[in-house]
């Protein structure tokens, strides 16, 4: 992953503002990403039409539980494209196997009917986590917008339905009116509750109206859960800043390579070029080359009489398969309402009665990898880091300074620092419940990052007063 190569504006944004990321990341190159949807379906394409050629019903369903498949590839392209990496159709062809059998049970069963799948199948394919590592980076990611990840998947399943009935009778409003009467006569099968026969062109319209609408709302559904993903990483570990950081380095790094590129430039005299004139027989060629020129030929084929074909069902086993999915569908959703109730009971609870005891969370006891536990620092905070300076081990110096105060204003200051903040994060906590050490905690801050990754020191008279106006030194008003 390289962010100097990033093709977008990377900044913390809300969590709706993440998704519009997302669906315009997928705008960009929506027909490269929506040719590499179809192909994941590729294997289910093949193989069904000749086994289920007559119950176009499970042919869909066999699609949607493969759907993963096509977005594992969209995910895949949009995450190169984003550090500016177009992959080449021989590399997504070539990611197409391990898009199908990698973790096949976990992500088939399990994982296919979780509503946070477009957030979490980034943590899985792009940071390759598995087990318990997996499961700490999902609950930290969700600690953000999980509600908007939801609502997504929301949006999801009734932009699906409403699509593929629109796109059904749109069709149908554009049919000859000859063919008046096969929808006629799929109206009655419907209203008779029997499936009857129904026609093959009327089939395979409903079949392809469904297909359609999966694959777009899959490709875009995809690409907003990758932007969700890419503003909570941006959240938690600053890539803007780290990127804002890095470009100034270049610009100086660039001056720098430009004042000696102009001192040798005096030196040298400009060698001049001959211009060769291209011949005839090369002008010729490229003016054959153009598209204008180009020859295309159509074949058209004439079926032959009496092959038009229609589905003939046997609705004996059909019927029963289509309720028993029908009661697994509801039994999944009671399930999931019954899960969301108790995942935010907190929400539901009433004001009256005896008010649950606020328990507090356990203190952190390591900040963006850092030990900010008491026990793993020296009694005189500020002594110690001012030595650490004189000696030039100056960002171990500073580095003690700001955990030491990020310790004191866990344990004395009451702030609630938790392991995955980052300095703005810590910054807005100190001012909003420390208020009397936000201005000292919010120039540590600035020095700091400016140290850690910019790799510019202050000077020593700013380490200096920096150490003696320390707010937590005993003896000095809290």
């Amino acid at each position: 992953m390289r962010l100097e190569g990033v093709t977008a504006e990377l900044r913390p944004r809300s969590d709706w503002e993440a998704v519009d990321l997302g669906l315009a990341l997928v705008r960009r190159d929506f027909w490269r990403l929506f040719a590499s949807w179809w192909l994941g379906m590729l294997p289910v394409l093949a193989l069904s039409p000749s086994l289920l050629r007559d119950y176009p019903v499970l042919l869909v369903l066999l699609c949607w539980w493969w759907m993963p498949v096509g977005s594992r590839l969209v995910l895949f392209v949009l995450s190169r494209r984003l550090f500016g990496e177009l992959p080449r159709w021989k590399e997504i062809f070539r990611e197409l196997p391990r898009a199908c059998v990698r973790r096949f049970g976990f992500r088939m069963l399990w994982a296919r009917f979780s509503p946070w799948r477009p957030l979490t199948m980034a943590v899985e394919d792009l940071e390759g986590l598995r087990g318990k590592e997996y499961a700490q980076r999902v609950r930290l990611l969700l600690r953000r917008g999980d509600a908007t990840v939801v609502m997504l998947a929301l949006w999801r399943a009734a932009l699906t339905g409403w699509l593929a009935l629109s796109v059904f009778f749109t069709a149908m409003m554009f049919l000859p009116s000859g063919q008046a009467e096969e929808w006629k006569a799929l109206l009655d099968a419907w209203k008779d509750d029997s499936w009857g026969e129904i026609p093959a062109a009327v089939g395979w319209l409903g079949l392809v109206s469904m297909l359609l609408s999966m694959s777009l709302v899959d490709v875009f559904s995809t690409g907003a859960g990758f932007g969700i993903y890419v503003n909570h990483r941006t959240w938690i570990e600053g890539w803007d800043v780290e990127l804002a950081f890095r470009r100034l380095g270049n610009r100086l790094r660039g001056a720098g390579a430009a004042l000696l590129a102009l001192l040798l430039a005096f030196g040298m005299t400009p060698a001049a070029e001959a211009e060769v004139e291209a011949g005839p027989k090369e002008t010729i060629e490229e003016v054959k080359s153009h598209e204008e020129f180009t020859v295309h030929a159509v074949e058209e084929r004439v079926p032959k009489s009496g092959s038009s074909s229609s589905w003939n069902w046997d609705g004996s086993w059909l019927v029963g398969i289509a309720q028993a999915l029908m009661w697994l569908i509801l039994s999944a959703f009671v399930a999931f309402v019954v899960w969301l109730i108790w995942r935010y009971r907190h929400l539901l609870r009433g004001s009256g009665g005896v008010a649950a005891k606020r328990v507090p969370p356990p203190q952190a006891r390591v900040v963006m990898g850092m030990e900010v536990a008491p026990e793993s620092l020296p009694p005189d905070i500020p002594a110690a880091a001012m030595e650490l300076w004189r000696v030039g081990r100056r960002q171990e110096a500073m580095s003690l300074l700001y955990r030491g105060t990020i310790s004191r204003l866990i344990a004395t200051g009451g702030v609630e620092i938790a392991e995955s903040d980052t300095e703005s994060d810590c910054l807005r906590r100190v001012t909003a419940e420390a208020a009397a050490h936000a201005g000292y905690f919010s120039g540590l801050t600035e020095t700091w990052m400016r140290l850690a990754y910019g790799r510019s020191a202050p000077p020593d008279e700013a380490m200096q007063e920096l150490c003696v106006s320390w707010p937590f030194a005993e003896g000095r008003a809290q």
